[in-house]
C-alpha cells in the first residue's frame, strides 16, 4: 500500500501540473475575468453534473461541471469545499472533507447558462488495499459560499483522510466544460 499511496502522489503532482493548463484553453463558456457587479455563485443558482472521467494506474479524475442557471451573472474564485460521505470504519455516514490541490487560480464569471468545472481526483478503493470509503453522496459548497449542493454518486474510494500527500484532493473552479 505504501508504494501504491507514493507512486499515486507522484502521478498526482504530474497530472495536476498537465491538466489544468489544457482544460483552461478549451473553448470558453465561462469568462475568466473579474467582474465588479457580479454577485457569487450561490449553490442554488448553480445546475451541477458529472462531466468526462480519466486516468490510469488506479487514480481517477472525476470532471464536476458546475453551469449558471440564474438570471445574471455570478463569479467564483478558488476552491470549492467538497466531503464525500459513505460508509466506512463501521458506520454508513462517515464524512471526508476533501484536500485542495496545491494550484493557482482566477475569478471565473459565469453568465446565465454559461458552464465552469472543478476537477475531483481520487485514488479507487481496491478490496484488501487499505480502508476504502464507499461513497454515495458528494457535498459541493461553492467558493465563498455556505450554502450546499448534495450529488448522489456511487464509487468506492481509498480513504486517505490522515495522509499528509492524499491522493484524492478538489482542484480550483476553472473556466469551460
Amino acid at each position: 500500500m505504501r508504494f501504491r499511496t507514493s507512486m499515486a502522489v507522484a502521478v498526482s503532482a504530474a497530472a495536476a501540473a498537465l491538466t489544468v493548463a489544457p482544460a483552461a484553453m478549451a473553448a470558453a463558456p465561462a469568462t475568466v475575468h473579474t467582474a465588479a457587479k457580479a454577485g457569487i455563485c450561490q449553490a442554488a443558482s448553480l445546475r451541477y453534473a458529472f462531466g468526462t472521467k480519466r486516468g490510469t494506474n488506479g487514480q481517477i479524475t472525476q470532471v464536476v461541471k458546475l453551469t449558471s442557471k440564474g438570471s445574471s451573472s455570478c463569479t467564483m474564485k478558488g476552491f470549492p469545499g467538497v466531503d464525500l460521505i459513505g460508509a466506512a470504519n463501521g458506520r454508513q455516514d462517515y464524512t471526508w472533507p476533501l484536500v485542495r490541490q496545491s494550484a493557482r487560480y482566477s475569478t471565473v464569471t459565469l453568465a446565465p447558462g454559461r458552464t465552469a468545472h472543478f476537477n475531483l481526483t481520487y485514488l479507487i478503493g481496491v478490496s484488501g488495499d487499505g480502508v476504502n470509503l464507499a461513497v454515495h453522496k458528494i457535498v459541493i459548497t461553492p467558493p465563498g459560499d455556505r450554502s450546499h449542493l448534495v450529488l448522489t454518486w456511487n464509487q468506492s474510494v481509498l480513504l486517505q483522510d490522515a495522509a499528509t500527500y492524499p491522493g484524492t484532493y478538489v482542484g480550483p473552479v476553472i473556466s469551460g466544460d
